[in-house]
């Protein structure tokens, strides 16, 4: 299974989600109150993971559920170094719902961007 992972569709849907999660951030936070910055955060996340798993399951050879899921974990990923780094001591517990709602989101993408000659039930 590991030789049938495709590194460019998910380094291509973990940079696409990550970009398009920054710029709903930014444009949302100019046009949305300041105080309602965690319903930001979530809906640009959402729209990260979702946007970077459809990049990944349309670039894919075979299986874009499987390379959805992965650009989604490396979404997820990112989301943690970050704010890690920005000193949020995140628990445990919402480190792993994180990664279980990024691999459910970006695999639903993936499958449904997948041409329909290529995807798999």
């Amino acid at each position: 299974m590991l030789g049938s992972i495709s590194s460019r569709a998910v380094v291509a849907g973990v940079g696409g989600g990550t970009l398009v999660a920054a710029a709903v951030y930014l444009v949302g936070s100019v046009l949305v109150s300041p105080t309602s910055g965690e319903v930001l955060l979530v809906i640009s996340l959402l729209g990260g993971l979702a946007s970077g798993g459809g990049i990944a399951g349309r670039l894919a050879p075979l299986n874009g559920r499987f390379h959805g899921s992965l650009s989604g974990l490396g979404i997820a990923g990112v989301v943690i170094v970050v704010s890690r780094l920005g000193g949020s001591p995140a628990p445990a517990s919402q480190v792993l719902v994180l990664a279980g709602i990024a691999i459910f989101v970006g695999g639903l993408t993936g499958w449904v961007s997948q041409p329909a000659d290529r995807r798999q039930r």
